[in-house]
């Protein structure tokens, strides 16, 4: 079973250009993942204030999935329930909701921010394909890897935002891609897809790092010199090789 996924890396707090969205409905894909955060505006004072906006958040990310004729992974976005915040990814297969999955690691920022931890995993299946998702530090989890690995998921969808880190190597940077995502991809026995925004989030500017990734190593990734830029990454996945790759792990 061949399967085209697409992780899309725009400039956060902007809806995608017509531009973008016509080159993601000629790639016909199966599958498609926004960054984390996608639709915060930089000028958002608070997560309270870009929660207020989820129900147009929503409605937009469903007719994305609509459009597209795809399952969406829409990045995520502030929901608040009673007090609460949650950093929150919905799921849309072909503009029907499909569930969501609430940020199990938020970071120290988020938490200063308000936004509390989920507690529960997100997998599901579409069309044959099992899939599962993470957000950002959620990936720092290596046992929550290994537990993906327990429910044989084929794609790990991973919506993120990166802080810029001056002056860090391109050594450094592809070495951190295999230490925390080749090395999860293993760990589940999935593909990962990571899909980043570029611009700023709450005054920090940040860096592209989306790619897609397998067991045996990066498949594709957004170079360093086009981590302050928007771009579109897609790749076709063999889910049979996958599935063959973990069935014999288990012997």
């Amino acid at each position: 079973m061949l399967v085209k996924v697409v992780a899309v890396q725009p400039k956060l707090g902007q809806k995608l250009s017509l531009e973008e969205c016509l080159f993601i409905f000629k790639q016909r894909p199966d599958f498609v993942c926004l960054p984390e955060y996608f639709l915060v505006d930089k000028s958002a004072p608070d997560f309270a204030r870009a929660a207020l906006a989820i129900k147009d958040n929503i409605a937009y990310l469903s007719s994305l999935a609509e459009a597209f004729a795809t399952c969406l992974i829409g990045g995520s976005v502030v929901e608040a329930e009673g007090d609460s915040l949650y950093n929150s990814s919905h799921v849309f297969n072909r503009g029907v909701g499909a569930g969501k999955y609430r940020k199990l690691n938020p970071v120290e920022g988020e938490i200063n921010r308000g936004i509390m931890p989920g507690d529960r995993l997100f997998t599901s299946g579409i069309d044959g394909v099992r899939i599962a998702v993470m957000l950002c530090a959620d990936a720092l989890n290596v046992q929550l890897f290994e537990h993906i690995g327990t429910q044989n998921v084929d794609i790990i969808f991973i919506p993120t935002t990166s802080p810029l880190r001056p002056g860090e190597s391109v050594r450094e940077k592809f070495k951190r891609d295999n230490d925390i995502y080749v090395r999860g991809a293993q760990s589940a026995g999935s593909f990962v897809v990571k899909a980043c925004g570029v611009g700023e989030l709450f005054g920090k500017l940040l860096q592209g790092r989306s790619l897609i990734a397998s067991p045996w190593g990066v498949i594709k990734r957004v170079e360093p010199h086009l981590e302050a830029s928007s771009c579109i990454l897609t790749a076709v996945l063999d889910v049979d090789d996958l599935r063959d790759f973990r069935s014999k792990r288990m012997k």
